[in-house]
């Protein structure tokens, strides 16, 4: 299953250490094929920070403990709220829309403990 992960953030920000924590929690996850993309979100009309994310896990429960362990989530720098996501349309050539603007991390195909697939597009093999 693919959700949305709506973060907000609090008013004090993350310590360079808290960060690259989360920096380190964060990239492994994008190959072990949990998150598939993220992004900041500016603050406008006074609203705090924020970011969005896309990831897939087995289930909404799953999903919210693979987030327990990010360093930010546990040192109460944010809130955050997942929300089922499903893709209807998606643009062509993404690859080639952020090639040189985004960091790509390779995904690992793998295979959950249940069985289920993650990271393959059904009907794909």
């Amino acid at each position: 299953m693919l959700f949305a992960l709506f973060v907000e953030f609090g008013p004090t920000p993350p310590t360079e250490e808290l960060l690259q924590e989360h920096l380190d929690w964060l990239f492994p996850r994008f190959s072990d094929g949990t998150f598939i993309l993220t992004g900041g979100l500016d603050a406008v009309d006074g609203q705090p920070p924020s970011a969005l994310a896309v990831l897939e896990a087995a289930s909404l429960e799953d999903a919210q403990e693979r987030l327990a362990s990010d360093p930010f989530i546990r040192a109460g720098l944010c809130t955050h709220r997942l929300v089922p996501y499903q893709v209807r349309v998606r643009a062509a050539g993404l690859d080639d829309r952020f090639a040189d603007d985004v960091r790509a991390i390779p995904r690992e195909w793998h295979r959950t403990e249940d069985g289920a697939v993650l990271g393959e597009v059904a009907g794909r093999g």
